[in-house]
Order: structure tokens, then C-alpha cells, then sequence
């Protein structure tokens, strides 16, 4: 059974194989005419046979072999071609709308550089002409830094010397006022001196001093201690009106009891006598006592 089944697919496979032969050369030849001149078409006759028409031999298997595979006819092989030269076509040339355009372009183009390059040596120059003001206005303002300082310093010197002319003169002025002062005094004490020796040669002072040494010899206690040429010198000092504020021993060749006795007998004798011209007045005296034997 099997083998008769065997039998009867072996014509189909055959033909099946044929077939895919033809296909595949038709496929081949099918590139190579693509590429190359087409070859020369080779035939190739078939033909379908009916199982049942075949002999009793090839239905029992027999007889039957595979058939031998087709070779297919390699096509020869294409002559070289001639090397082309490739062909120099002119270059079309471009309407005269696209030329103006291109024109207008270029110009535009052109423009837009120039106007650019204005802008760029415009923005350059007032970048210059920006430093150059700056630079001047700090050139401005140093000159008048350097002028308000000049002139500072100018007022200060004019000031400093005013005021050193100021003090000259008014050091002037004072020397001037204690020179008249001192010429002044001087005068004055030339006169007090000059009237002074007017005075004392009238006699007035001595006259003075003989009634105070007589006043306090009055009231003078002579102590047994006391001897011939006894002598003291006296600084008493009295108010206005001859009253006796002090009174202190000076040299004086007695003893203590002297002393004492010379100082009270000053003291009792207050209020001193008043001299016969007021001129001959004064509050310290340099009285010397010598009292009388």
C-alpha cells in the first residue's frame, strides 16, 4: 500500500522539481537581463502527462528515476562596452527675472555690509568722541581741582599773613603802650622824686619824723636795763587818720624789757600826730629811736 502510494507521487514530485527549475532559471535570466544585454532565449518544452496515462511500469515504479536536474545555459559573456566619455552639457542659462533677483540680492546684500560698516565706524567714532569728553572733563575738573586748591592755598597764605601783620601790629601797639607807660612812670617818678627833694628840703618830712620820734619818746617807760646811745630801729605802719595798725623792732642794741617797752610806747602814742602837710604822710614808717638822755 505504501509503496503503491509511493509510486504514484513520484510523476508530481518530478514535475514539481521541473517546474521550480524552469521558475528559477526564468528568475536568473530575468536579473540578467537587468543588467546585461538580454542572452539568447533558450527553449524549453514540457508537457503534463495524466497518471493514468502512464505505463503499468512507471505506475509500479519500476522504470521510474528522477529526472536529471536541467542545466541551465549560462549566457555568455557581454562584450566591454567602450568607455564613455560623459557628455559636456551647457549650463542653462538663468532667465532675466532670476539675474535681476540675483542682482537685487547682491545689491541688498551689499547695502546692508556698507550700512553695517557705517554703523560699526559711527559707533567706533562716538566711542572715541565719548572717551575724548570724558578724558576733557576729567582734564576740566583736575585744572579746577588743581585752580580751587591754588587759590585755598593762596587765601590761607593771605590769611596766615594777615593775621601775622595783625599780631605784628598788635604787639607793636602793646610795645608802644608799655613804652608810654614806662615813659610815663618814669616822668611821674622823675616829678614825685623832684618834688620829693622840693619837699624834704622844705623841711616838712624831718619835721615829721622829729614830732613822731618825740610823740613815742612821751609815752616811752624807760626799764632800769636802759643806757646812754640806746637805739631801735622801728617799721610801724598806720591808717589814715595816724592810728597804729603794727609795729616790729628792728635793729636795736637793748635788751627784751627795751623792746617791749619801745613797741608799747609806739602803741600808746595812737593815734600818731599828723604831719603839717599832707605830702609828708605815709602809712610805713622807718622810725630810728634814739631817746634823749
Amino acid at each position: 500500500m505504501g509503496r503503491a502510494a509511493s509510486g504514484n507521487l513520484r510523476p508530481w514530485i518530478g514535475s514539481v522539481i521541473v517546474h521550480g527549475v524552469v521558475v528559477v532559471a526564468l528568475a536568473l535570466a530575468a536579473i540578467q537581463w537587468r543588467t546585461d544585454p538580454p542572452p539568447p532565449q533558450v527553449a524549453i518544452e514540457g508537457s503534463v502527462v495524466r497518471y493514468e496515462d502512464l505505463p503499468s511500469s512507471v505506475k509500479a515504479g519500476k522504470a521510474l528515476r528522477e529526472p536529471a536536474p536541467v542545466k541551465q545555459a549560462s549566457p555568455p559573456a557581454p562584450e566591454p562596452e567602450p568607455e564613455r566619455k560623459p557628455e559636456t552639457k551647457p549650463e542653462p542659462k538663468p532667465a532675466p527675472a532670476v539675474l535681476e533677483q540675483q542682482a537685487q540680492q547682491q545689491a541688498q546684500a551689499k547695502a546692508a555690509a556698507q550700512a553695517q560698516a557705517k554703523a560699526e565706524a559711527a559707533a567706533e567714532r562716538r566711542s572715541a568722541e565719548q572717551a575724548q569728553a570724558t578724558a576733557a572733563l576729567a582734564a576740566r575738573k583736575r585744572a579746577e581741582a588743581d585752580e580751587k586748591r591754588k587759590q585755598e592755598e593762596q587765601h590761607q597764605l593771605e590769611a596766615a599773613a594777615a593775621k601775622q601783620k595783625q599780631a605784628e601790629q598788635e604787639a607793636a601797639a602793646r610795645e608802644a603802650k608799655l613804652k608810654a607807660a614806662h615813659q610815663a612812670e618814669l616822668r611821674r617818678a622823675l616829678a614825685d622824686e623832684e618834688a620829693g627833694e622840693a619837699f624834704a628840703r622844705s623841711g616838712v618830712v624831718d619835721e615829721y619824723r622829729t614830732l613822731l620820734i618825740q610823740t613815742i619818746e612821751r609815752n616811752w617807760n624807760r626799764p632800769p636795763s636802759a643806757r646812754a646811745g640806746l637805739e631801735c630801729t622801728l617799721y610801724v605802719t598806720q591808717a589814715t587818720g595816724g592810728t597804729v595798725l603794727d609795729v616790729k623792732i628792728g635793729d636795736c642794741n637793748g635788751d627784751q624789757a627795751i623792746r617791749e617797752s619801745v613797741a608799747n610806747a609806739v602803741y600808746r602814742s595812737s593815734p600818731l600826730p599828723a604831719p603839717r602837710d599832707a605830702r609828708a604822710f605815709e602809712r610805713r614808717l622807718v622810725i630810728v629811736f634814739k631817746p634823749t638822755e
